[in-house]
């Protein structure tokens, strides 16, 4: 017996087949920063000390595994290539990354070019839901020659989810214990970070895509 393939199948696994490979990027700056900020020594109570910044985005159209995390660094002067590392955290409390879960980290150097150019960390691809917080971790030294967070006045409307913290180490304990944190909402600066996530959609998202659009096909052929 003869099988012949319907008219759509091929247009069913191109479909499935961009829908896997399509990179979403979560993002709230332009492109464009306005300053850097540093933690002063007040704020992060001794040197050295770990200085975080990063954004809690919303999962949006079912682009949940998250990739890759792209920072675009401020000032770092000497040395150029500096420690960082890179962080994702799914959010356990709405829009507070404070009591959030870390799912995964990176470790990398800041490199060049800065500014508002963006180097891109890969991390273990990793499934998050609702919501989840990225960021950049760098060691801050009273020297004061780092100011690497980068902000931008031009996603103010998403201060909200903008957050920094410090603390001499900020490893294996909640970023809520940090002595340093702050909401750049609520900071003299309202301003979002220039930190973004990559994300692509988890294999059940497409495998649900497939049988909506299978389902429709018999529909409209039955």
């Amino acid at each position: 017996m003869r099988f012949n393939r319907p008219p759509f199948a091929g247009l069913l696994i191109l479909s499935l087949a961009s829908s896997a490979s399509a990179a979403f990027q979560y993002a709230y700056d332009d492109g464009v920063g306005s300053g850097n900020l540093a933690p002063s020594f007040s704020s992060s109570g001794s040197y050295p000390a770990e200085f975080m910044w990063g954004n809690v985005y919303n999962v949006t159209g079912g682009n949940d595994v998250i990739t890759t995390i792209s920072v675009a660094f401020g000032r770092i002067n000497v040395p150029e290539n500096r420690w960082v590392r890179l962080s994702l955290y799914q959010l356990t409390t709405p829009n507070d990354p404070r009591t959030a879960t870390l799912l995964t980290s990176v470790e990398g150097l800041s490199g060049l070019p800065r500014t508002n150019t963006f180097l891109d960390y890969a991390i273990t691809p990793t499934k998050v839901t609702g919501q989840f917080f990225v960021a950049a971790t760098m060691i801050a030294d009273a020297s004061a020659t780092a100011a690497p967070a980068r902000y931008d006045l031009g996603g103010a409307s998403n201060a909200s989810n903008a957050w920094l913290f410090a603390a001499t180490s900020l490893a294996g304990q909640p970023l809520g214990a940090a002595p340093f944190q702050v909401r750049m909402s609520e900071y003299i600066i309202p301003a979002a970070f220039m930190v973004r996530a990559t994300a692509i959609p988890a294999p059940a998202s497409v495998l649900a895509l497939a049988g909506v659009l299978l389902a429709a096909r018999r529909r409209r052929v039955g």
